[in-house]
Formats: C-alpha cells, structure tokens, sequence
C-alpha cells in the first residue's frame, strides 16, 4: 500500500456551525425549529442573531438580519450538512419532512453515507445524513475514500423511524461537513491542506474536491459547480455569512504559526482565529 502524503491531515478540526444572513431571520429559524427540527436557542435576549442547535451548548446555525439580497454566481454554499447520530434518526426526519410535505431534492446513498437533500426557505442548501459503519466504506490503497451516488433506500430508512410525532433534531447531531462554491480548487486544496491541515479524501474530476481531517469521508466539499474563477459574495449578502470550525488548543497554535509564515492576513482573540479562505469565505476557527 503506497499511501499519498495528500490524502493525510495534519490537524484535527472539525466542522462546528455556520452563520447565515436572512432577508426574513424570523421566517428562516422557524423552518429550521419546524421542519428541520433544531431549536432555538436564544430566547428574547437582544442579541443581534438568532441561535440555533440542539443543546444550550452546542450552536450550530446562527442567523444575521440582512437588507443584501443574494448576487448571480458567487463563492458561498453550497450545503451545510447535518449529521445525525442513527439511522433511525434519518427515518425520523424523513417521515416528518413526507408529512409536513416539506420539498426535498434528493436522497443519495454515497457509499460511506446515507443522505436527505433539501433548500431552506432563503436557498440555502441543507444535507441530513447518517454515516454507515466504517467497515463498510471503500478506502483506496493511496489513502482516497471514494463515494458514490446512487438512490437511497428511503423504505428502508422510514421503516426504522419510531416517531409518530418529532421530537426534532437528537442529542449528537452535529454539523458534519460543509460544502462549498469556490473559485479554484487548487488554491482551496493548498489553503486547507497546508494552513488549516485537512487531508484530501477524493477528488471528482477536475469539478469538485472533498477533504476531511482524522479518518472521516470529509469535512469540507468544494465545487466549480457556479463557475470557476467566480467573484466572493460580500459579507453581508443573503446566504452564508461564516463557516466556524473546532480546533483543539494544539491544533489552534498551529493553525496560526502557519497562518503567520505564510502571511496570510487573520485576526486572533483568546478563542478564536477570523480569516478569509482563497474563495473569500469568511472562516473562524475556535479553541475547544
């Protein structure tokens, strides 16, 4: 077995929650409390966002009020993708989002996944999925773990749920991964592989690449999907705003000691490290 140096990483950040701008923030978290099942976090504080997640704890979706309508083609989401913790979960949610008749755009089995497709009510794009055992995912010889997409087995899955009415998202839903429009992927390979650590798992074609740290199939999903060489949407525009990731203190130290040698431009509190990727994105890394 020759492993490809490529494919390892050398940090273990995980993906935490993304921040979204609304035209109607009010509208948007009650599709994520109602048909997706997060709750909402912050109540009648005055804070300038609306929380979301499934613990007190645990943020992982944060909304701003925006007046920006969404541009053309720009870098930006592509999904955020929660991750739920058994398949009976996703047969749980699958059933309400039948009753409910929320629309999906898919259901995919990706080999080391099964996943549920979906457009909030602002076009942010929303991907629900349970991993399989590992035992089951193909890994190359190189270190590369390659997904497919072929049709789910939504019987399957919905004859698990156990729910007649939803209790909402479970203890342990995380967010998984992220997927991204960017303009370049090898500027995005090189920006997460050398400064931030990720390994990269598989790459589709010349059009889309995925990219993890630790064993996992991918954190981070990147596409040329929108175009290639496309303009960043601006801070403030409708869609997504911020991704944030988890580091550990260690990972952290490092992360910045890179970002410092290669002078690229961040800003660094006690707990966290703002920047932008090579897409424009906005990006935090916070400190476990």
């Amino acid at each position: 077995m020759t492993i490809n140096p490529l494919t390892q990483s050398s940090t273990n950040i995980t993906t935490s929650a993304v921040s979204l701008n609304a035209l109607n923030p009010e509208a948007l978290a009650n599709f994520y409390v109602e048909r997706i099942g997060l709750k909402r976090l912050n109540e009648e504080t005055g804070d300038k966002w609306i929380s979301l997640g499934v613990s007190s704890d645990e943020e992982l979706v944060r909304i701003y009020p925006t007046e920006k309508t969404k541009e053309g083609r720009t870098t930006g989401l592509y999904h955020l993708a929660l991750m739920l913790p058994t398949r009976k979960d996703l047969g749980n949610i699958l059933r309400h989002l039948v009753v409910t008749q929320t629309p999906m755009t898919g259901a995919s089995n990706h080999g080391y996944s099964e996943a549920l497709y979906l457009d909030d009510i602002e076009g942010n794009g929303i991907e629900i999925y349970v991993d399989k055992d590992k035992s089951e995912w193909e890994y190359n010889e190189d270190g590369t773990i390659p997904g497919i997409v072929e049709p789910m087995d939504a019987q399957g899955v919905l004859d698990l749920a156990d729910q007649e009415n939803y209790q909402g998202m479970p203890t342990g839903t995380v967010m998984g991964h992220v997927h991204l429009h960017v303009a370049d992927l090898n500027d995005t390979l090189e920006f997460y592989h050398e400064l931030l650590g990720l390994g990269a798992k598989f790459l589709m074609g010349e059009s889309a690449l995925f990219m993890a740290t630790g064993e996992e199939h991918h954190h981070l999903g990147a596409n040329l999907w929108q175009g290639s060489n496309i303009p960043a949407a601006s801070e403030e525009t409708q869609g997504l705003r911020t991704v944030v990731w988890k580091a550990s203190e260690e990972d952290f130290n490092t992360i910045v000691d890179r970002l410092k040698e290669a002078k690229h431009p961040f800003v660094e509190d006690d707990q966290f490290i703002t920047l932008k990727d090579p897409a424009g994105i906005r990006t935090m890394i916070q400190k476990a």
